[in-house]
């Protein structure tokens, strides 16, 4: 009789704890300009780690010491999401206008960001292709740009300007749609493999200038690597050699807006410096959701 009693409340516990279990979901997040779910803690001084069971965050701060002797300092958001509409995009006010900007602290709050980072600054060249959230709202674009596909699976399609996609479709690729379109640049790592064309577009990237950057990074199937350096600054050659030292198994790497532009979030807390105690208004930003939604 003991052993029925036990199981008998075993049964009652688990049932009580059915419902519960089977309201908290994974989303699927809509294609549209909405934001995520709302994360399940807020920021915390020195926190370097948030997770739910759809998103996983790992932050780490590096002062590795270049070739000349000085030191750097890298910011680094390591993202697994559980699900390719979790890593969307936003403008200020909807990527037909020309001209809004706003803080990324806004933004981010508005669509319950759990890490946000600056974008392309769209409406930066006339000749920049504009693909976001399923909608493209610009179709021209100029030569010798490199180009970085979204898909709808998210992962990352690097395409060099010598391939010259302002001459290809840019709504799919290898039979699958593409949902976002980053056209800043250049690429730094493709498939793998440096890249060591950095003279392409835009002028203002200036490769060899040792400044804040901000990249984008694949490193395996719905999982990313988002990387800032501090206002000593690298080249992009340097950087490269950064990303390859922080994760060598780095498929795709793509560089974003860099100076006073960089700025990265960790649930709505910007924990990168720049070289000016004032960071720049933003067009648009990056960033990744949670889509939990517990009982």
């Amino acid at each position: 009789m003991k052993h029925i009693r036990i199981f008998a409340a075993l049964l009652v516990l688990a049932l009580l704890a059915g419902p519960t279990g089977a309201c908290a979901k994974n989303l699927k997040l809509p294609m549209d300009f909405s934001g995520g779910t709302k994360p399940q803690r807020t920021y915390e001084i020195g926190l370097m780690e948030y997770e739910d069971p759809s998103i996983h965050v790992t932050r780490q701060s590096e002062r590795p010491i270049l070739p000349d002797g000085k030191e750097t300092r890298l910011y680094v958001l390591r993202v697994k999401i559980a699900d390719a509409s979790q890593l969307r995009t936003l403008s200020k006010q909807g990527f037909d206008k020309i001209g809004r900007v706003g803080k990324i602290e806004v933004m981010a709050n508005r669509v319950n960001a759990v890490v946000a980072f600056n974008g392309d600054y769209f409406f930066g060249d006339a000749k920049r292709f504009v693909l976001r959230q399923g909608t493209v709202f610009k179709e021209s674009m100029g030569p010798n740009q490199d180009i970085l596909l979204i898909d709808e699976d998210g992962d990352f399609h690097v395409i060099l300007a010598e391939e010259h996609p302002e001459e290809m479709d840019k709504t799919q690729i290898n039979g699958k749609k593409v949902v976002n379109a980053l056209c800043f640049g250049p690429a730094l790592i493709k498939n793998g493999e440096r890249n060591t064309n950095l003279n392409t577009a835009p002028l203002y990237c200036d490769p060899e200038k040792k400044t804040e950057r901000l990249v984008l990074c694949q490193i395996g199937p719905l999982e990313y690597m988002v990387v800032a350096c501090a206002h000593r600054g690298l080249a992009l050659s340097e950087i490269t050699d950064m990303i390859y030292w922080l994760e060598p198994n780095v498929q795709q790497a793509y560089n974003l807006d860099g100076g006073i532009s960089t700025q990265l979030l960790f649930l709505g807390r910007r924990i990168n410096n720049t070289s000016s105690q004032d960071v720049r208004d933003l067009a648009d930003i990056v960033y990744f959701a949670s889509a939990y939604e517990p009982d």
